[in-house]
């Protein structure tokens, strides 16, 4: 029994020897390539090394967060974010994942907070123009959320989602017209996207032009909307 004890501690410092010769970069790189491997329990574990190592590495904390939002654990994002912003007060995309965080937990003020507080670091930062601009959709204020989708588009002008996420602000707002003048532009950047299509005919038939989007629903029944056969159906000759 003595023996066996000394033969396991003798293990326990091989491996204690083996654990200190790593740093806490090592572990954040391997960490990091089990994320892109999308094993994220894995990479939380070197995450949870490296900080041992390194209570005040940033790094460490912003990797984790991303890998608990991943697994969609965002309380302990939340957390992780909060303490790598507190190290790192200026870590714009701390502030930029914070808010995507706030905005997936249904908390669209704070995203938008978060959001405002990336612009201020960077103004020309425009994912986060169109995330404040979803945001503010979230909460109703289409007006603030076109203004932002503005922004977005000077900046990122080949934006196909940008185009279709403020044609429908506009299309809450009753300004149809401005609405298809953007599901235009964003079937002219992707032709492939079944919802460009079924909304694009809702606003035309709101423009009592009903042929041309009873042709945009079949257009997107072909793409596998599967709402746009019930529309045809009602509405369609």
């Amino acid at each position: 029994m003595q023996k066996k004890f000394f033969t396991i501690l003798l293990s326990i410092l091989a491996l204690h020897n083996i654990y200190s010769q790593q740093s806490a970069n090592d572990f954040l790189s391997s960490g990091n390539k089990k994320q892109e491997e999308l094993k994220f329990k894995e990479a939380i574990e070197d995450y949870n090394k490296a900080i041992k190592l390194e209570p005040e590495n940033e790094m460490a904390f912003y990797y984790r967060a991303n890998a608990r939002f991943d697994m969609e654990d965002y309380k302990a994002a939340l957390l992780d974010y909060d303490v790598c912003i507190q190290i790192k007060h200026d870590f714009i995309h701390a502030y930029f994942n914070r808010g995507n965080t706030y905005y997936e937990m249904d908390e669209y003020q704070k995203a938008i907070d978060d959001f405002t507080k990336t612009l201020s670091f960077d103004s020309t930062y425009f994912d986060s123009y169109f995330d404040r601009a979803n945001a503010y959709f979230k909460i109703k204020d289409y007006k603030k959320s076109i203004q932002d989708f503005d922004s977005g588009l000077r900046l990122d002008p080949k934006n196909a989602n940008g185009y279709y996420d403020r044609g429908n602000a506009f299309f809450y707002l009753e300004k149809f017209e401005d609405s298809l003048r953007d599901y235009n532009q964003a079937i002219k950047l992707n032709n492939g996207n079944a919802i460009y299509y079924f909304n694009r005919a809702i606003v035309k038939i709101n423009l009592d032009l009903v042929e041309e989007g009873c042709s945009d629903l079949k257009k997107a029944e072909q793409l596998g909307d599967t709402d746009a056969k019930e529309y045809i159906k009602e509405i369609c000759p």
